[in-house]
């Protein structure tokens, strides 16, 4: 699978989680999101360079949608003149995502007891509060600042997809107390772990740590062969899943103007 056939497998992951509407074409595919407006679910997936007017009709369709214009491509050598060409029409580069892939083997599962899915409304809130509360602005280890809209989108996606374990939500505890949170999406082959956080009450106590790695054994029994995640280049995030044996397998700029 090269690269680019992930990205559009993960496009296809996130449809109707993330994605609300998918809209494709020869030389891009438009990507939007209802409740959330940031520009790395609202975006042009690209795989080439453009021609101006492609640009154009991307910058047109976003703009309809009241999005701000937005690409996301492979940071690769021959995509480089499109980087150029996306600077010299007002685009910066926001993010560079890095594509993090661990091969499922050495999981320790001695304290798995600790994890338990999310199954109830009660769950739910209890996720979404923990979830929060592991993602303030003040926190020098998150470099993404309060959740804001995203947290109204996890709990809408986790009462439209858990019932049929597409989307699987976990609660770490410390002893009876509820101190780290994570995601498994599970798509055709693919297990893509996102929204993992823990409180800093207990930072440094390995809960993020089992709250990941627990979320990599469930896509092995789910049937998953790819388990994977996204973190931004240089960050804290970063650094953490590099230690816990994640390697990067290429990264993708996202440019918005």
């Amino acid at each position: 699978m090269t690269n680019h056939t992930f990205l559009q497998k993960y496009i296809q992951l996130q449809k109707g989680i993330m994605f609300d509407e998918i809209y494709p074409s020869d030389k891009y595919t438009i990507c939007y999101s209802s409740g959330d407006t940031h520009s790395f679910w609202n975006n042009a997936l690209v795989n080439s360079v453009l021609e101006d007017n492609e640009i154009e009709e991307v910058e047109q369709k976003l703009i309809e949608l009241k999005r701000n214009p937005a690409f996301y491509f492979e940071n690769r050598p021959d995509l480089m003149l499109l980087q150029k060409f996306l600077s010299s029409k007002g685009y910066k580069k926001e993010a560079e995502d890095s594509l993090m892939f661990h091969n499922g083997k050495d999981i320790d599962i001695s304290r798995f007891s600790s994890v338990k899915k999310v199954e109830t409304d009660k769950d739910l809130n209890t996720f979404i509060k923990v979830f929060d509360q592991s993602y303030r602005k003040d926190d020098p280890k998150n470099p993404y600042g309060e959740l804001g809209e995203y947290l109204d989108a996890t709990e809408k996606v986790w009462k439209k997809h858990h019932g049929s374990n597409r989307l699987e939500y976990f609660i770490t505890y410390k002893g009876n107390a509820p101190v780290a949170v994570s995601s498994l999406t599970n798509y055709e082959d693919i297990g893509y772990v996102s929204n993992v956080g823990s409180i800093l009450d207990v930072r440094g106590g390995g809960y993020g740590k089992l709250a990941t790695m627990y979320c990599i054994d469930k896509s092995k029994k789910n049937g998953n062969t790819t388990h994977c995640l996204a973190t931004e280049e240089g960050t804290n995030p970063n650094s953490f899943y590099k230690a816990l044996d994640f390697k990067t397998r290429f990264t993708v700029l996202l440019m918005v103007k």
